[in-house]
């Protein structure tokens, strides 16, 4: 089996959020499946090409937690990973808290995931 890349955890989120294309300020609507401290992989049309950074906005307890991000992959089905960059103390600990909140996403072997 291979070893896994995950370097934090990862939980079931069932959020939705407002993707912007830094170039085209365009808002998205997107469904974010997987969140982590680091990033997370959205679902969605109109996500920007692999590379390009945008910002992720989403609404928890009432509040926005606001976060510059970078596309780290996309696919041809609609789904994309985000990473998280250039995060402030107040959003860090925002994401924090969300994600304590979630279900733990258990470690899945590739093999798995290269062939469902």
């Amino acid at each position: 089996m291979k070893k896994d890349r995950r370097e934090v955890p990862r939980y079931f989120a069932d959020l939705t959020a407002t993707l912007q294309g830094q170039e085209s300020g365009a808002l998205q609507n997107v469904q974010i499946e997987v969140l982590s401290v680091q990033g997370c992989c959205i679902r969605g049309e109109g996500i920007p090409e692999m590379g390009r950074k945008c910002r992720l906005a989403l609404n928890w307890h009432g509040e926005e937690i606001r976060l510059e991000a970078q596309v780290a992959w996309k696919n041809s089905i609609g789904l994309a990973g985000i990473r998280f960059h250039n995060m402030d103390q107040e959003s860090s600990e925002a994401l924090r808290d969300l994600c304590g909140s979630l279900r733990l996403q258990p470690l899945t072997p590739w093999t798995a995931l290269e062939n469902p």
